[in-house]
């Protein structure tokens, strides 16, 4: 027989068999589960809180829907302030967080213009709309 040569190792080629579809398909899966929990985590949290500006327009209108007159500019934006700060000064512990989460008179004038003598109206709705 010409160039034929038969090894002692009658058929166990110089190559490799392949790894059983078995643990490569688990592989395969449990990566696949675990990118698709993390995208559908991403995007929850994206999701889970509304933007500030959807907050700052959504309090602005239940201010207004309570028959609370605001105006448009300087004093929407001194509300929205006080509103935020009245939630950082209830959720923080120390005496220096709170002191400077305390509203400045700007802020105490934009309130009394918008609520007159009502200030508990404006710390119910601000805690609602923002704690």
């Amino acid at each position: 027989m010409s160039g034929y040569k038969r090894s002692d190792k009658a058929g166990q080629g110089s190559h490799r068999a392949n790894a059983p579809l078995g643990p490569r398909l688990r592989r395969a899966t449990v990566v696949l589960a675990a990118s698709m929990a993390a995208m559908l985590g991403l995007s929850a949290a994206g999701v889970a809180e509304p933007p500030a500006a959807a907050v700052d327009q959504r309090f602005l209108v239940d201010v207004r829907e309570r028959g609370h007159v605001v105006a448009v500019g300087t004093d929407e934006e001194l509300l929205v302030s006080a509103a935020r700060k009245l939630c950082k000064r209830r959720d923080t512990q120390s005496y220096e967080k709170r002191r400077t989460a305390a509203l400045n008179s700007d802020e105490l004038e934009a309130v009394q213009r918008s609520f007159g003598g009502d200030s508990q109206a404006f710390i119910k709705l601000a805690t609602r709309s923002y704690c």
